[in-house]
């Protein structure tokens, strides 16, 4: 410590202080800022006391970990699940899930048969009827095998059962009957030809299952055929790898050409399943065994296909359909994903979530996915059919992890509290007040026949700290703040919000608009000392009778600009009582005289330092 005679120490010189100069405060946390743009925002608040960060919109998608780096879309976040963040502006629960039908088998593949009638085969059975009822009892046509892929021409249905192609008519529960004497594993009915595959032969078949002039032999296992816009496509398996087929139509007789490479998946990923391909105009979408995958029809040669990157939030998957806007697709644990094929966030990736989902891991992979009556129905590889809830129950909850929030810096911020906004079409009118009644207070709060913000369900905010403690708020309705209360410091939080349908009326449940989260800065602070340092050639120290103290004052200023210079970090002490570490940024000479020898100045030196955090 600092000699009682003298006031401070820095990097072990002893000085007198000119204490009516001294001053000692803390470096403020936050810069002051000037708003510049033409249009008021959130940048135009003061962020004095407190940072906000809010979403209002969810529309553009999974995929995103941080949600307010430089180059994230506030419109994005990490996951969900059964909820629905389509609707531009507001988030709220899917429909419940509802089993249709349950049974043990494998080989569930669900479509639409004429754009009305639903069909789904189970075993050796091809089910039909609509699915959105009460109590789901479908029809039953009989095929004669175990179905292994399934299609119609719109006046019959045709099945494969591997050693067998089976033919009845649609909506008739009279028993199919075998077709030709072609034992195909896969069937088509693409742009007005049918055509099915056994291993690696592919065949086009007449409605009496004669096998016509096309009929090639390439390599590999045919897996999945599909039409496009003009060409045929069939996803064969060779080696590990899938190799995307385009068989071309003939412009002048209309033969089929021989099947050439469209595309070709990379090494390792492989199409999944007889419903793993569907085609909307130039739009393909692809189930393979690493995820899924968009790809482009060339309108150039108008058969060639670009695939994009793939989607593997969810896995493999196995069952893909494009329905109006929106494509679906199915992964394993019976796990559904929707894509908005209007909004795209990158080359060929389509704005994307988790949809429709199980809370635990006993279901099978959704195998094909179908919409009829604005409603989603799969079956999946346990042998089930699933559906939208008919009755109009919303799922009992639906989570979606927003991902980090950095509010843009490393340092360390507290939370301070959250806040939400929901639709005013849950809004309840207050009624009239009736100022005649007794009791009634002009100068009371009252309500003037006006709306009370309402809410039905709850909802909840999750924020995740740097030691994976997470503290739940309740969002409230009338856009109240709750308070934070959790008490660590943290550079990011995760945070997740839980929506809960209502506990009494089961098809209603809260409709977000707005979440918003509150923070304090709180990085480590800074001192800044500025000390008047006495600099003459004798000083009158502070005891000791007034003994005086000699300095070479020209010595003294070359050492402390040294530290200038160097931002060498050194020990500073004031008095006995406290020592900091600090870096001298600058020094200002505050002459009084030459000294004696005429060498130097002689006066005080303003010395201003920064502590080390």
């Amino acid at each position: 410590m600092v000699v009682a005679r003298f006031d401070v120490s820095v990097d072990g010189r002893k000085y007198l202080v000119d204490p009516a100069g001294y001053r000692r405060r803390t470096v403020p946390a936050q810069r002051e800022q000037r708003d510049t743009s033409t249009d008021v925002g959130e940048h135009t608040l003061s962020s004095a006391g407190q940072w906000v960060r809010s979403q209002t919109d969810w529309s553009y998608g999974a995929g995103q970990r941080f949600l307010d780096l430089a180059e994230s879309d506030r419109r994005r976040f990490d996951t969900s699940k059964n909820v629905d963040v389509f609707t531009k502006g507001q988030l709220s629960l899917t429909k419940a899930l509802e089993a249709k039908a349950t049974g043990s088998n494998t080989n569930l593949y669900c479509r639409l048969v004429n754009g009305a009638v639903f069909y789904f085969s189970d075993g050796s059975d091809l089910k039909w009827g609509d699915p959105d009822v009460a109590s789901y009892t479908p029809s039953v046509t009989a095929m004669g095998g175990t179905i292994q892929d399934w299609t119609s021409d719109g006046a019959s249905v045709y099945a494969t059962i591997g050693t067998a192609v089976k033919k009845a008519t649609v909506s008739n529960t009279t028993t199919a009957s075998t077709i030709g004497s072609f034992a195909g594993d896969v069937v088509e009915f693409a742009n007005g030809r049918l055509l099915s595959a056994d291993g690696a032969r592919i065949v086009e078949l007449n409605s009496s299952g004669t096998v016509l002039t096309f009929d090639k032999t390439l390599t590999g296992t045919c897996k999945v055929i599909k039409g496009g816009p003009t060409a045929i496509y069939a996803g064969y398996n060779d080696n590990g790898q899938g190799i995307l087929y385009g068989i071309s139509v003939s412009a002048t007789d209309g033969a089929l050409s021989y099947p050439v490479p469209a595309a070709v998946l990379p090494v390792g990923e492989t199409f999944t399943g007889p419903f793993s391909i569907d085609v909307f105009g130039e739009l393909m979408v692809v189930g393979t065994t690493a995820g899924v995958r968009f790809g482009l029809i060339n309108s150039q040669d108008q058969q060639s296909v670009t695939f994009g990157p793939v989607i593997d939030t969810g896995g493999a998957a196995y069952g893909v359909r494009i329905v109006g806007q929106y494509a679906y697709w199915g992964c394993g644990n019976g796990d559904t994903y929707k894509a908005d094929l209007t909004k795209f966030t990158d080359t060929l990736v389509p704005a994307y979530a988790r949809f429709l989902a199980h809370d635990s891991g006993s279901y099978g992979n959704v195998q094909a996915l179908e919409v009829t009556g604005s409603k989603l129905f799969f079956t999946d590889s346990l042998g089930d059919l699933y559906g939208e809830d008919f009755s109009g129950d919303l799922a009992a909850t639906g989570e979606i992890t927003i991902g980090y929030v950095t509010f843009g810096t490393v340092a360390k911020k507290i939370l301070r509290a959250a806040s939400g906004r929901f639709t005013a079409a849950q809004n309840t009118a207050s009624g009239g007040t009736d100022y005649r009644a007794a009791g009634i207070d002009y100068r009371a709060t009252l309500d003037y026949d006006g709306a009370v913000q309402g809410l039905t369900g709850t909802v909840t905010l999750s924020a995740t700290d740097d030691t994976n403690t997470a503290t739940v708020m309740s969002v409230a309705a009338a856009q109240a703040e709750t308070a934070y209360t959790g008490a660590t410091a943290a550079e990011q939080y995760e945070i997740k919000l839980t929506l809960t349908r209502d506990s009494t009326d089961t098809t209603s449940g809260p409709t977000l608009q707005r979440w918003s989260l509150h923070a304090r800065p709180q990085p480590q602070r800074v001192e800044e000392i500025v000390a008047p340092l006495i600099l003459q050639g004798r000083v009158t120290t502070s005891s000791g009778a007034g003994a005086p103290v000699t300095y070479d004052t020209l010595d003294e200023y070359n050492a402390l600009r040294l530290l200038v210079t160097t931002a060498e970090a050194v020990t500073y002490e004031e008095g006995t009582g406290r020592t900091d570490t600090v870096t001298v940024e600058d020094l200002e000479l505050q002459p009084l005289r030459f000294s004696d020898d005429n060498s130097w100045w002689e006066g005080t030196c303003l010395v201003r330092m920064l502590t080390n955090p």
